[in-house]
């Protein structure tokens, strides 16, 4: 594994151990998890942030804002089935990181925090403000909302949808705004540094409007406090 590209930060910062890191598992990320068991890229993964990670490594997993994914993609199956199914997905996926953490040692294991949607949810006080300031200008203006679509359009491309499909699908990237915007807190320490293995057109918008390219009437409502990425493999 090594840094081939990085946003708003530098290899340098990097390796000095300037950030605490998160490690985000969307459900379904092939290069992180099969099914719910992990790959050895994820594995990887966690040793790489743990050399350079200045405290914690925080790995989220992003499962609950799957439900609308999981809504359209199994049309047949309830809302209940669905909810169900997406916090057994993300149950899984943690209790098999817990197991393979338990080989590491006692050391990288007490540096290593894991926490669901959920948790985040609730530990980050800015998510439900970020969140209804999205939801409300992809409500309101035309322009955002038509950039929120295409960017789903380009991103989802394994099936065709509908246009109100495609509307709801951009839940995800509205969803997820706050983490891959302004990072995440959790037990009194912020983390803002991410690492993921790829970039599209999801990162490239949301990186746009830190630094105030396109929307600066959006960035200014939003916190200054901006994460930090670096594209690993």
């Amino acid at each position: 594994m090594e840094i081939k590209k990085t946003f708003n930060t530098t290899k340098k910062e990097i390796e000095s151990k300037k950030f605490n890191i998160i490690v985000p598992i969307c459900l379904g990320n092939k290069f992180f998890v099969d099914g719910t068991s992990l790959t050895e890229n994820l594995k990887e993964y966690i040793h790489f942030a743990l050399k350079y990670t200045k405290n914690k490594l925080l790995i989220l997993i992003a499962d609950k804002i799957q439900l609308t994914n999981y809504l359209i993609r199994n049309k047949r199956n309830s809302l209940q089935y669905n909810l169900r199914r997406v916090l057994r997905e993300g149950n899984q996926i943690k209790l098999n990181l817990k197991k393979y953490i338990k080989t590491l040692p006692v050391g990288e294991q007490d540096k290593i925090e894991i926490i669901q949607w959920e948790e985040y949810d609730k530990s980050n006080p800015l998510y439900n403000k970020i969140t209804k300031v999205l939801y409300n200008k992809f409500k309101e203006d035309k322009e955002f909302r038509n950039e929120i679509i295409d960017i789903v359009k380009t991103s989802v491309v394994d099936k065709g949808f509908s246009e109100e499909e495609y509307i709801k699908l951009c839940n995800y990237v509205l969803d997820e705004f706050c983490v891959c915007y302004s990072g995440a807190e959790y037990r009194k320490l912020y983390f803002g540094l991410i690492i993921y293995p790829f970039s599209d057109s999801v990162l490239k918008f949301i990186i746009n409007v830190q630094n105030n390219k396109i929307f600066s009437e959006l960035n200014k409502k939003l916190p200054k406090e901006k994460v930090t990425w670096a594209i690993v493999n």
